[in-house]
């Protein structure tokens, strides 16, 4: 049975991002937490929430990763995510929701038997420090593609006008990545900045739904989206990490370009991302998709979760 590996540092967009793999990828689902967005403990908790109010606290494996880049390098986005990462959201669940996966003991990344399934996608949402360690997890054969939110390629980066988080976070794990030689899509901001999800949509969502999960995904947002309207004067925000499981499950749904990708390892340019073309290279990376299919998708989810 084929398997989807979502590694995660479980903020706002990858609670949703979450939320829609459930969707597509039902049971041959496993996740990992990694450091970006928030600490590794509390992207850890999050997941956790997020398992229990999906009813699957047996089915759904959570592997706990990495805490800082490989070179040592940290930083949040606490600004933009909240404290907890969701927007501050997790402030209004049930006490005992929070006391009861407290108490849960949590699995160390590549410290047991990975999960059962093959071939594996592994997707990537948060900065690429896990992933080398999780190809190794399940064996490289096993790997059959990677796909990963990471990089801006004709666009201006969201950590300064050259870089993207992501990439930004752990330039080095995303050249070992990439060096790995295993087929690659990028998912880059180019491509994600194409999709817009409205404050509407997402109140909508809340209404509709009226379930601890749609609340928390739809509050989490309502930051988010705050954060937006101040910096970039939109009522709305980008579902980035969204964008890359929709990758990962109509990859055919997205325009690509092949080729050889260069990546700033040290300051002042760290994470900065270019490319060039190469036939033969085994990495692509997206910049246009079905805009209305994916727009489609995503608020069909929203209206039927």
């Amino acid at each position: 049975m084929a398997l989807y590996h979502l590694d995660t540092d479980m903020g706002v967009d990858d609670g949703l991002a979450l939320v829609l793999a459930d969707k597509l990828f039902a049971a041959s689902l496993a996740l990992s937490t990694v450091w970006g967005n928030v600490s590794v403990n509390v992207a850890t908790r999050n997941a956790l929430l997020f398992r229990e109010l999906l009813c699957r606290p047996t089915t759904l494996p959570i592997f706990t990763g990495a805490d800082r880049a490989l070179d040592g390098f940290s930083r949040d986005t606490l600004r933009t995510h909240g404290e907890d990462g969701l927007g501050n959201a997790t402030q209004s669940l049930e006490v005992g929701l929070l006391e009861k996966i407290s108490g849960y003991s949590l699995m160390r990344l590549g410290c047991t038997p990975p999960p059962q399934g093959a071939p594996v996608t592994l997707i990537g949402i948060g900065p690429a420090t896990n992933i080398p360690r999780i190809v190794s997890w399940y064996g490289h054969s096993v790997i059959s593609r990677i796909v990963l939110m990471s990089g801006v390629f004709f666009d201006f980066g969201n950590v300064n006008r050259t870089a993207e988080f992501n990439a930004h976070c752990d330039p080095v794990a995303l050249r070992q990545t990439l060096d790995l030689g295993i087929p690659t899509t990028l998912v880059p901001l180019d491509v994600c900045r194409k999709v817009q999800l409205s404050s509407t949509a997402m109140e909508k969502f809340k209404n509709l739904d009226g379930s601890p999960l749609a609340n928390l995904v739809a509050t989490a947002h309502m930051q988010y989206i705050d954060a937006y309207r101040e910096w970039e004067d939109l009522d709305g925000c980008y579902p980035h990490d969204a964008i890359a499981v929709l990758a990962a499950f109509q990859p055919e749904r997205f325009f690509k370009l092949r080729g050889e990708v260069t990546i700033e390892c040290s300051s002042p340019k760290r994470g900065q991302t270019t490319f060039k073309p190469a036939a033969s290279s085994h990495i692509e990376i997206a910049t246009g998709c079905e805009l209305k299919w994916a727009r489609g998708i995503l608020n069909q989810f929203l209206n039927s979760t």
